[in-house]
């Protein structure tokens, strides 16, 4: 008898901390619920895991973007009067042009994002200005239609020029 006391006391003690436990990891321990205590208590503590781990994932930056702690402000991609000067430009030269004036002119109208510094003689060699001049028109269409979101307009004109062919060898 002395022992069937004992274990119900026990019993009885650890149901108290199993309802303190799932008290203190705000949940509310109900006695007409079909779980056991121990059931309710192992749900309390798996959604107070998920909380804080999405806690941490909040905090932490998970970005889509790489998160080696380094801030690169954005820059937006507007149609200011200088770029439109430079698209007006562009469209008056011709195959006889210089390389080294459109690459001039692409730079001025990429300014503020990164490239590498002989990319754009790279691009005014080997694409003729009719090319480029339709790339950026169609750069300008999304920009102004809004249907696509453009983070950066330089690497975009790049993917969309090499699609194109190649300027002729004269």
């Amino acid at each position: 008898m002395e022992k069937n006391m004992e274990n119900n006391y026990s019993l009885v003690s650890q149901q108290s901390e199993m309802i303190q436990k799932i008290e203190r990891l705000g949940g509310k321990y109900d006695s007409n619920f079909d779980l056991p205590i121990d059931d309710q208590l192992f749900i309390c503590e798996l959604l107070a895991a998920a909380e804080q781990q999405e806690g941490a994932e909040r905090t932490n930056g998970h970005v889509k973007w790489s998160g080696n702690g380094s801030y690169k402000r954005s820059v937006n991609f507007e149609l200011t009067e200088s770029k439109l000067k430079v698209i007006n430009e562009l469209k008056t030269f011709t195959y006889l042009t210089p390389p080294i004036k459109i690459s001039q002119l692409l730079e001025s109208f990429f300014a503020g994002y990164d490239t590498n510094e002989e990319h754009w003689l790279y691009i005014s060699q080997n694409f003729n200005p009719r090319a480029i001049n339709r790339v950026i028109n169609y750069i300008v269409k999304v920009y102004l239609n809004k249907t696509t979101s453009i983070q950066n307009p330089a690497a975009y004109f790049t993917y969309l020029i090499k699609k194109r062919k190649k300027r002729r060898s004269i």
